[in-house]
């Protein structure tokens, strides 16, 4: 071997460790700089941004010097701890829970009353939150767990009869008969209940089944509108049962003359305008036909005075009811 190669074998002998130590320094320069993180804890109403080389929140948390009480709890915003990961550390408050009859003061760091229900496992079907599951936990909160129950019940209950109306000839315009009470029947309702902490909130009809048919209230409707008179049968529009008295001709008057002008005599009757207009045809049974063509100070709403012209007579008549029917 020559002294060239010799001198070329100990530069390699010398040159290898150098660069062996270079590269360990090199990666481990790199595995630090890749190590090394910065991550964001939000916590207390503020947010601090450290460095870290830790991979464990817990550690990151020990780092800063944020302590964690026993219920409180942190969340990471990544799957796992990255650079520029956001811990967010909850502090536990106490709510008050109200379930079966019994109340219990808990502390906890979950956010929402749905979390909360989860973590104590009363987040059941059967069972209700108040406030919501949405709803965000407060200090002091207080939350009611409903239970819900629901139960098939049978009950018997009126089929109420339905009225029916039919138009009769033989009974005058206005008048109606009764010729059949009615009677109601029963039907079979099956519903279901709904309860709430066993208190019934609701009730939805499932079926109805008839059980007795009802028997329909019958009221014959009159539909005649002719009277008859002295002078043939005659149309009305309408008819009244009012109070008469009888006057004399020369009881509203000296010279016997009615509000209108007109004499009084048999055949003038007084009203009150408001309910039949003056010059309008009547026929009062048990009297005749009239003539609406007088006022009197008592005689308001369904009262009527009949103009009789025998004083005898107009005492014995006195007062009574009477049909009256006013004529088209």
């Amino acid at each position: 071997m020559g002294k060239n190669e010799l001198k070329k074998l100990f530069f390699r002998k010398k040159l290898l460790p150098l660069i062996l130590v270079l590269v360990v320094v090199l990666l481990l320069a790199t595995g630090f700089m890749f190590a090394n993180k910065k991550v964001h804890i939000a916590v207390d109403d503020s947010t601090m941004v450290i460095s870290t080389l830790h991979s464990k929140p817990e550690d990151v948390l020990v780092q800063a010097g944020v302590k964690l009480g026993p219920k409180d709890e942190y969340r990471l915003s990544t799957a796992k701890l990255v650079n520029d990961t956001v811990i967010s550390v909850q502090r536990a408050v106490p709510v008050t829970i109200a379930y079966q009859g019994k109340t219990e003061v808990v502390l906890t760091a979950k956010r929402t009353v749905g979390e909360l229900a989860e973590s104590l496992g009363v987040n059941k079907p059967d069972l209700k939150l108040i406030p919501s599951e949405q709803a965000k936990v407060e200090p002091n909160m207080h939350i009611q767990v409903v239970t819900l129950t629901e139960k098939v019940v049978e009950s018997q209950v009126p089929e109420r009869f339905t009225i029916i109306h039919q138009p009769d000839s033989t009974l005058e315009k206005g008048v109606e008969r009764i010729v059949a009470e009615g009677e109601d029947g029963t039907k079979k309702v099956t519903s279901r209940l709904q309860f709430a902490d066993g208190v019934e909130v609701s009730a939805q009809p499932i079926s109805e089944v008839i059980t007795e048919q009802p028997k329909p209230r019958i009221i014959h409707v009159g539909t005649r509108d002719t009277v008859e008179t002295s002078r043939g049968a005659m149309r009305f529009s309408r008819v009244e049962m009012m109070e008469a008295s009888a006057y004399l001709p020369t009881d509203g008057s000296a010279a016997g003359l009615t509000a209108t002008g007109i004499s009084a005599r048999h055949g003038i009757v007084a009203v009150d305008p408001n309910v039949i207009p003056l010059g309008t045809e009547v026929y009062v049974q048990g009297y005749g036909v009239a003539l609406a063509a007088d006022v009197g100070g008592a005689i308001v709403g369904n009262r009527i005075d009949l103009c009789i012209e025998d004083y005898s007579e107009a005492m014995r008549f006195g007062r009574r009811s009477v049909k009256v029917y006013v004529l088209n």
